[in-house]
């Protein structure tokens, strides 16, 4: 979790939606605790959130199951993101997802989820009460990303590779001569 995951933008959108109002699931932090994770429980603290915020660090097997069973929502705010294979974990399980406009997420979530600007904390903040607000919104949203999770098998995965792999050796032949 370094400066890309966006951590500090999470913190601050979950900050604005809980100034205003008490009734607000808590919000955990799953994965590695990278070095300057001081700051961002320096925020918790400075925020008044401590109540509110729980920092798993990494969460494997059965235990991972049952978070993504338990959660309402998992929010994805990074501003890089290469694949995003917890967001496409929480679909296939039917938990809604709201994830940033960056990298490869808005592509993975293909509609199936609210999709918003990781630089506006405010923007993350609608998302989210949005989700926690709307009971048929987060339905559909976990419906459709059950659908759209489909499309992610490991036969198309390992199709894919080989076509790639051959459009490569292709060039790669073509350039040499």
């Amino acid at each position: 979790m370094t400066r890309r995951k966006n951590i500090g933008g999470l913190l601050a959108g979950y900050s604005a939606l809980a100034a205003r109002r008490s009734a607000l699931p808590g919000l955990v932090l799953a994965g590695r605790v990278p070095a300057g994770a001081d700051a961002w429980m320096e925020q918790v603290r400075r925020l008044r959130l401590s109540s509110r915020v729980e920092w798993r660090g990494y969460v494997a097997g059965d235990e991972r199951l049952s978070l993504f069973e338990g959660a309402r929502l998992l929010v994805l705010p990074s501003f890089d993101e290469g694949f995003g294979l917890p967001v496409l974990e929480a679909m296939a399980l039917g938990v809604p997802v709201v994830v940033s406009n960056r990298g490869a997420l808005p592509d993975l979530t293909g509609g199936a989820g609210l999709v918003v600007d990781p630089e506006r904390p405010e923007d993350l903040a609608a998302a989210l009460e949005r989700v926690i607000d709307d009971l048929d919104l987060a339905r559909e949203l976990g419906a459709r990303g059950i659908e759209r999770s489909r499309a992610f098998t490991w036969g198309r995965t390992a199709a894919l590779v080989r076509t790639a792999y051959g459009a490569a050796m292709a060039s790669r032949a073509s350039r040499s001569g």
